[in-house]
């Protein structure tokens, strides 16, 4: 699936749970409930939700949006900042994010 940026704009953004960034995301939520000794059913407990959704997000078969995302780590007691730098530097390596260029005659 793509997502086309804006109706002027040729450029579209792939859209797959099969991406690097995701699977990525998807192992440290993972490493993360593991670690905090935690089986899927209570994790989902913690979130108001079944067994199966926690599974399907480990499975790569659900993606989360960033306010369910903010959720899961709130469950998980990690801050969703320290969550979100944690996942940025697996997907870099470390490195900072290249910034984009600013577009000619944009300020």
């Amino acid at each position: 699936m793509s997502i086309r940026l804006s109706s002027q704009d040729n450029r579209t953004v792939r859209k797959t749970l099969h991406r690097p960034e995701n699977l990525a995301l998807i192992e440290l939520l993972r490493e993360l409930r593991v670690a905090a000794d935690l089986r899927q059913v209570e994790l989902a407990d913690r979130l108001g939700v079944n067994q199966n959704f926690v599974s399907n997000v480990e499975q790569g078969i659900r993606r989360l949006d960033v306010v369910e995302l903010r959720d899961y780590a709130a469950a998980l007691e990690i801050p969703f900042l320290e969550l979100a730098q944690r996942w940025e530097d697996r997907v870099v390596g470390g490195k900072p994010a290249p910034r984009r260029r600013k577009r000619a005659g944009s300020s």
